[in-house]
């Protein structure tokens, strides 16, 4: 019962978190709770197709205000690395509402980006700019 009230808190703070006028939380580091590491593979020079991708990477496809995929429900294992290939127009911020909240940066061009979370529940991942809630990862 305390497990899914906590999990009801954590869900109803990460729904709120980027309407508030509240100072932005700093990049998340490697802790217990979670963590994020982001990486470039410049020798990509494209996206893997959809029919390569495994049940762990993403594609998203950001183009003016044009981002994809928006509000995708993705199945994700709590501690295994979930990958994104990113093609982007523009700078871009992409908000992980995972406890702590973590921010990836995101530069003009196609980019690899890998995500770990490490609790359990629904982390949605939010575009900044467009306020976009582009996936929610069920982490079990």
């Amino acid at each position: 019962m305390r497990r899914a009230l906590a999990l009801v808190a954590v869900a109803t703070l990460a729904l709120s978190g980027c309407a508030s006028s509240e100072e932005p939380e700093p990049a998340a580091k490697d802790t217990p709770a979670a963590s994020a590491s982001a990486t470039s593979d410049p020798a990509s020079s494209a996206a893997p197709s959809p029919s390569e991708d495994s049940g762990n990477t993403i594609e998203i496809k950001i183009q003016g205000d044009d981002v994809e995929p928006s509000g995708e429900r993705v199945q994700a294992k709590v501690g295994e690395p979930i990958t994104l290939h990113i093609s982007s127009d523009r700078d871009a911020e992409l908000h992980v509402h995972s406890s702590p909240e973590q921010e990836l940066e995101v530069k003009p061009g196609e980019s690899t980006k890998t995500l770990t979370i490490d609790t359990p529940g629904i982390v949605e991942v939010e575009e900044h700019h467009t306020e976009t809630v582009m996936l929610q990862l069920e982490v079990r």
